[in-house]
């Protein structure tokens, strides 16, 4: 199947919150509770649009433009949920000493396995290393790790990410190092 990468834009929003939840709510199920995935919709997964004013935010549509996919990564501190201002320069990462931020890949469920993620991976390191960063870091779901790691990431550590009210979400810290 041919698919259409491009830069997410502001007109995208509507858009990418369904497909994150349709993505979030099926492929995380076997991972996750309902109650976990609930409280991670709008919170730790969700849209985050300095992604896209920096312009490092992806989406993968169909022939007839429908998005089934979505991911980018950053050049600021923040490793996943939305940054609460926009624009704000202090957070910038500095690529000769920081790793660049992978982050917000979601692939609707029907289009799992077909290299969506792969391909999405590929765009935000090639786009990294070009802006001089020589390392890469992402916080992964279980579900995503798998993805993850056949692209060359190791793991870190595994964490509990708090979520609000006692609720959390297993993640797995990981880093790559470009070539």
């Amino acid at each position: 199947m041919d698919f259409k990468f491009r830069k997410a834009n502001f007109k995208d929003i509507d858009e990418l919150e369904k497909l994150i939840e349709i993505s979030a709510k099926s492929i995380n199920s076997s991972y996750y509770s309902e109650l976990e995935i609930n409280a991670a919709l709008g919170n730790a997964w969700t849209v985050d649009k300095q992604l896209i004013l920096d312009e490092t935010y992806w989406v993968v549509e169909t022939q007839n433009g429908k998005l089934i996919g979505c991911g980018g990564w950053s050049k600021r501190r923040l490793l996943f949920g939305k940054s609460e201002s926009l624009n704000f320069s202090e957070s910038k990462l500095n690529p000769d000493i920081e790793p660049a931020r992978i982050r917000a890949f979601f692939v609707h469920p029907t289009y799992t396995r077909m290299g969506i993620g792969k391909g999405l991976l590929k765009k935000c390191e090639n786009e990294a290393e070009l802006h001089g960063f020589k390392t890469l870091e992402l916080v992964a779901t279980l579900s995503g790790e798998k993805l993850y790691s056949a692209y060359g990431f190791k793991e870190i550590k595994t964490y509990e990410v708090e979520l609000g009210n006692g609720i959390t979400n297993k993640v797995v810290a990981m880093n790559k190092t470009l070539a």
